[in-house]
């Protein structure tokens, strides 16, 4: 594991220097799998200042027994899912760092460049999740690398656990998808 984090953070570096490069080759589906492992994503999100108005505009659901809900009608865009046949990635495949990933995670070119492009994209959905989840909810989050990347933001037990996929509009990204997992802790965990 410590060899996946490793090269992962190699892989990562590489792509800061490759991002400014636009892949002209479109992806095509692929049958690779690959095992998922965690890498924590930046706090930074977190403290981003929202006004007020803001604020009031991103209130979660409180489910009747008290529990709270992600609103994600707030939150989801009308962007519509990207065609991944003829998308244009913003990273070439065949940068380094999309064989490094490629390679560390057992998984073809093609889907390491969709995992780099969506795990980097990621801070848009978590930052307007982080607005559902005041007072002391948020608990922390990960990104699953590999084959099928998904953003898991653990919360305090008293938030509901679901699933839902987030498509970007964020020019980074835009119509691709984040399945979001929003995963409560045991009340001893935290």
């Amino acid at each position: 594991m410590k060899t996946h984090t490793t090269l992962a953070l190699i892989a990562i570096a590489c792509l800061m220097s490759a991002c400014n490069q636009q892949s002209t080759q479109s992806p095509s589906p692929s049958t690779d799998t690959a095992t998922s492992h965690t890498t924590p994503l930046s706090n930074e999100t977190q403290n981003q200042n929202v006004s007020g108005s803001e604020l009031s505009e991103s209130k979660p659901i409180i489910t009747a027994d008290g529990k709270t809900q992600i609103n994600w009608q707030l939150i989801d865009t009308n962007e519509s899912r990207a065609n991944l046949n003829s998308y244009n990635y913003p990273i070439a495949i065949d940068s380094l760092a999309v064989k490094n990933y490629a390679k560390a995670y057992g998984i073809s070119d093609k889907k390491a460049q969709h995992s780099i492009v969506v795990s980097m994209a990621a801070p848009e959905v978590l930052a307007k999740v982080l607005d559902q989840l005041i007072d002391g909810k948020y608990v922390g989050h990960s990104l699953t690398d590999g084959d099928n990347p998904s953003l898991i933001i653990e919360t305090t037990d008293d938030v509901v656990g679901e699933t839902h996929d987030y498509v970007f509009s964020g020019e980074f990204g835009k119509g691709l998808v984040l399945p979001v997992i929003i995963q409560p802790q045991s009340p001893k965990t935290h």
